[in-house]
């Protein structure tokens, strides 16, 4: 099963920060070489909303490189450089329709798993100045993922990411947007795929309670 998921590009970690709406923020993220990752994530990083973000599912998050890119081509006009939207990794080529839930990635000598998709919200639209900015992504299916710290250790610039497990190969973060969206692929989803998902234990309850509903006949 081990396989190369690509070399890591850029490590970061951030304080939290005044940001908006009389709120705080650690999107403003800062590059660095190395960092050691506990149970809790990045030694030296914080989150400000620990509802959304952080916990033990939540520990790390990546975003795919490819979302910057993604964002020039639609938004040309926009001032945007890469590792401003909150992420602590960028590896490879890694994005959401070749990672599964429940994936177990091994980065440098720490050991991840895979929990559940990141929701962007408003805090995306402010931070790239741009209204909607956070449904677009969404829509795009290209949001980063988290994970959960299975192993302890010290991730470095360059260090490989390899695949060790994947329980779930049905499962990747591409169709469950799909399914989330009603997109035109997951139209012709059947009960017993929706069901599945929802057996998933990290599911997060916005997923859950769409896909409930679709498996209730109330979306299809």
């Amino acid at each position: 099963m081990i396989r190369s998921l690509g070399t890591v590009q850029r490590i970061q970690r951030g304080e939290a920060m005044p940001f908006a709406r009389e709120q705080t923020s650690a999107i403003n993220k800062s590059a660095v070489a190395e960092a050691t990752i506990n149970s809790f994530g990045l030694q030296g990083d914080e989150q400000a909303d620990r509802f959304f973000h952080g916990g033990a599912l939540q520990a790390v998050h990546q975003m795919p490189v490819c979302v910057y890119a993604l964002i020039r081509q639609h938004f040309p006009d926009l001032a945007i450089y890469d590792g401003m939207l909150g992420e602590n990794l960028g590896i490879g080529d890694m994005d959401e329709r070749m990672m599964c839930i429940g994936d177990v990635v091994k980065v440098g000598n720490v050991l991840l798993q895979l929990t559940r998709p990141r929701r962007p919200c408003w805090k995306i639209d402010v931070q790239l100045n741009h209204r909607g900015m956070s449904r677009f992504l969404q829509r795009e299916a290209c949001v980063g993922w988290y994970y959960r710290v299975l192993q302890e250790g010290t991730v470095r610039q360059g260090d490989s990411a390899t695949l060790q497990e994947r329980p779930n190969p049905w499962a990747t973060l591409d169709r469950l947007w799909q399914l989330n969206n009603y997109s035109e692929a997951a139209r012709g989803a059947e009960a017993a795929e929706i069901h599945r998902w929802l057996a998933l234990s990290t599911l997060q309850k916005p997923f859950y309670e769409q896909l409930a509903k679709r498996v209730q006949g109330q979306l299809f």
